[in-house]
């Protein structure tokens, strides 16, 4: 989980320990938080519509951003999340240029499921 908060004048963010996880908070807090401080007018991720170009599990208790390849074709774009989605695995994230949002639910979503995903 990560936290953010203010000490004297600084802003402070405290990202989880595995690197994975880091990459994800640093996506969805930080990185908004210092084009925010840079004076975007809206600094939040930008998720951009894909399909997913094969079944992704979706996880009861919550939406999960899964890392993945996007690539444009002639119908558009398709996020494949990667194998071994564990917080610890560093190397294979190295092969990711998306993050792809699951909602959270029981089963999974099929290939062709219009999903939203925000790239790296």
């Amino acid at each position: 989980m990560s936290h953010s908060g203010v000490r004297g004048r600084t802003l402070v963010f405290g990202l989880p320990g595995n690197p994975v996880s880091s990459l994800v908070g640093f996506e969805l807090f930080v990185r908004p938080a210092l084009l925010a401080l840079q004076g975007l007018a809206e600094p939040e991720p930008l998720f951009l519509p894909g399909r997913l170009a094969r079944p992704a599990e979706m996880v009861v208790a919550r939406e999960s951003l899964l890392r993945a390849r996007a690539r444009v074709t002639d119908d558009g774009v398709f996020v494949d999340p990667l194998d071994g989605q564990e917080s610890h695995m560093i190397a294979r994230a190295a092969h990711a240029n998306a993050l792809v949002l699951v909602p959270r639910g029981e089963g999974a979503l099929v290939a062709g499921t219009a999903v939203s995903y925000l790239a790296l």
